[in-house]
Order: structure tokens, then sequence, then C-alpha cells
């Protein structure tokens, strides 16, 4: 499989095809398949192939001829893409994002907490999806703004069935996952103030618990969040940057960690949130 047709997110990106993709020189952090320097990033993903980016515009694959299509495009859009934003010191979270009654939510959590049904959920009632699994932020005179890129929403079979969707508007997502995906109509707005952001876990409750998180609390939490955070040990340029930009999203934004019942269905989890939104001043 090729990478002919594909396109980047970003705008100015240059993705190119070869046999071998560059070393990175001068490795600054080494991890398990990777290696990373300020401007180089260098990935090998186990039956798909080896991917590169450059200076936060150049992207060289080394695709195996049996690689599964859908893999492909997940690394481009994933870790790749990840790389070239903190290429572009252009922090992105491991999140999904709406616009609810003219206000920016972003809501983070661990893989099976809920946030990407919960933002079906919402865009479903009328809300402005804004992007899921990968939200990168970025700053208008020091004010958090949510960026929407042009992502589609991965579903379970379970959430499919709780948010009764229809199958006819639904794609297989990548082989072996057993996941399926659905396009949302995006906002109209490329970027939206970020004024909320939600941490979704599961715990032992029979309702969920909204609590109020001190600063360290937030820190801690939001730094963890971080897209493909392993990676910055070899990029302390913008490490150092994005200290800076979590503490300005810290003074600015709402922020509350939500603890739910690990059995609560998708419906009844919407409606605690809702309430709980439209209760905020």
């Amino acid at each position: 499989m090729g990478i002919e047709g594909y396109v980047s997110p970003l705008e100015g990106v240059k993705v190119i095809a070869c046999t071998s993709p560059p070393e990175v020189e001068s490795p600054a952090y080494t991890g398990e398949n990777f290696q990373v320097n300020q401007n180089e990033y260098r990935i090998f993903a186990e039956g798909v192939g080896y991917f590169y980016a450059r200076n936060s515009r150049e992207v060289v694959c080394s695709v195996f001829p049996d690689a599964d299509e859908g893999w492909v495009k997940l690394y481009l859009n994933g870790q790749v893409l990840v790389a070239l934003l903190h290429q572009r010191k252009i922090i992105s979270f491991h999140a999904s994002s709406f616009v609810h009654d003219g206000r920016g939510v972003m809501m983070l959590g661990e893989t099976g907490a809920g946030k990407t049904s919960l933002t079906v959920a919402f865009a479903s009632a009328g809300a402005a999806f804004m992007s899921d699994d990968l939200t990168p932020v970025i700053f208008s005179e020091a004010v958090p703004h949510i960026w929407s890129l042009d992502r589609k929403i991965k579903l379970r079979a379970d959430s499919i069935d709780q948010l009764n969707i229809s199958h006819s508007s639904l794609t297989d997502a990548e082989a072996g996952t057993g996941k399926k995906y659905l396009r949302l109509d995006k906002g109209e707005e490329e970027y939206n103030k970020l004024d909320i952001i939600l941490k979704i876990e599961t715990g032992a409750v029979d309702r969920p618990v909204f609590t109020e998180l001190t600063p360290a609390e937030k820190f801690a939490l939001l730094r963890s969040e971080i897209c493909s955070w392993e990676i910055l040990a070899g990029m302390p340029e913008t490490e150092a940057v994005y200290l800076q930009q979590l503490v300005r999203i810290i003074d600015r934004v709402h922020f509350v960690k939500v603890t739910r019942p690990a059995t609560i269905r998708i419906p009844e989890m919407y409606v605690s949130i809702r309430e709980y939104l439209e209760g905020l001043a």
C-alpha cells in the first residue's frame, strides 16, 4: 500500500514515500521503537513500516507492501501528526472536544473512559463537534483555544448500540480493532475558546461525582494527557514551552474531575454532565 493521495491535516506538510527513511541525527532520546530530537522524529510501526518527520513540514514514509491502509493512515494521523505538532510547539491532548451553549469543552480520560461516546451524545443533541481523541490547543493573546482538525470518531460496538447510531452511517476502522468510524460534521468555527476541561474516570461511586482539584492536581493530570508526552524527553525546547502553556490553561479554564460508575449508560452520563455544564455560572 502506498501513500498516494494522502494529505496531512496540517498545512504546509510534504509527504514523501521512499525505501528507507532517514535516521534521526544525534537523537536526544531513544525509546523502544522511536528516536527523537528537537527537529526530527522516527518511529517503527510493526507490520506497517517506518515513518520520519522533520522540521514540522516534511514526512518520509517507508510502508511495507502488505501493510493495511487503515493502519498506515492511523500512524500518519496519530503519532506522526503529534510529532509535527510538537515540532511546531502546538500542544495537543489525548482528548475529545465540542462546543456546548457557546462554551468550548475538552474531555480527557483513559481509553474506555467514555470521552468519545459522550462527545457523540453532545453532538447528536446539537453541540458543535470539534475533535476526537486528539485535540490541539493554540493560544491567541494567551487565551487557549481548541483547534478543530479533520478527524473521524471511532466507536465501540456497545457505544454504537447505546447511542442508537445507524450502521449505514458507519465505516470499518482499522483491521483487528472491531471498531467503526463515524463522520460528524464539524462546527462552523475552526477555533473555539477553551472554557471547560472534564477529566473522566471510573471509580467506586453509584452516580457521577464532580470534584474540584488543586492547581497541582490539575497540572499533573493535564501534563499526563499530552499526546505522546514520552517523546518530549528528546524535545527540551518544546517541553519548556508546554510547561508555560499548561500554567496558562490552568489559570484560565474551569477544570474538574468527573468520577463515574463503571456500569453507567451513556445517556445517563450525558444528562449528568449536561446538567453540570448548564449549572456553571
